[in-house]
């Protein structure tokens, strides 16, 4: 199934119709409100939904601190935290495992669904993660270049997916994320951390799975120097 009614939503969710309607209207889940007024929702952010918010709870962090969890983790500085945040995010990677750590800093973007007419030429401008950039990881997985993956380097999101040709849709392989970062990152591809903890939600099992390992992999190096 690619979409649910916002009953069928709320069914799966086991919440009220209301609550279920802003979920979509809020964005916390990708869907399209008709022209009848009827909301549809994507199934995939449905599935993401689930994984990042609601399976085994756990506290999500602000943007900021959970950027600078993934800098940490990736063995960079993150010159934004004050030196309290700093070791509160220490001791959380001392304690947090893959799955706590991906829930908790899932709500520091938000991925839109587009169609690229040219998947090449869409990414070229991005900051490559997830799937377009996993092969970084080292976990049996290769970066797909047949569809996008990245956060925007700045601007509005869908003025870059204009100008790129990219459709909007609620079914769509290609994902363009929010850049929140509170500092300006001039990389072609973000930290190991980062691409880690964007596969970790991903709705493909084999993507999630190694976006886990990943993120295992990196905590136990941070660990060994820590």
């Amino acid at each position: 199934m690619v979409h649910l009614t916002a009953t069928e939503l709320a069914s799966r969710l086991g919440v009220s119709r209301r609550h279920a309607i802003d979920l979509l209207a809020e964005g916390s889940i990708a869907g399209r409100k008709l022209s009848s007024g009827a909301w549809l929702a994507d199934a995939d952010s449905v599935l993401r939904y689930e994984t990042s918010f609601r399976r085994g709870g756990g506290r999500k962090l602000d943007a900021n601190t959970a950027w600078g969890l993934l800098w940490e983790l990736s063995g960079l500085e993150a010159t934004w935290l004050t030196p309290s945040t700093l070791s509160r995010t220490r001791r959380r990677l001392r304690t947090w495992g893959a799955d706590e750590l991906a829930r908790a800093v899932s709500g520091r973007t938000r991925a839109h669904r587009y169609r690229a007419a040219n998947a090449t030429k869409a990414g070229e401008e991005l900051i490559a993660t997830g799937r377009s950039a996993a092969g970084q990881l080292r976990v049996g997985l290769m970066d797909d270049t047949r569809q996008v993956s990245g956060y925007v380097r700045r601007g509005e999101i869908d003025e870059y997916a204009r100008t790129h040709f990219m459709a909007a849709s609620t079914s769509g392989q290609d994902v363009l994320y929010d850049n929140t970062l509170p500092i300006t990152y001039d990389g072609d591809t973000m930290p190991a951390a980062v691409i880690a903890a964007d596969l970790a939600v991903s709705t493909d099992t084999r993507e999630r799975s190694g976006g886990l390992r990943a993120l295992t992999e990196l905590r136990n190096a941070w660990l060994a120097l820590n």
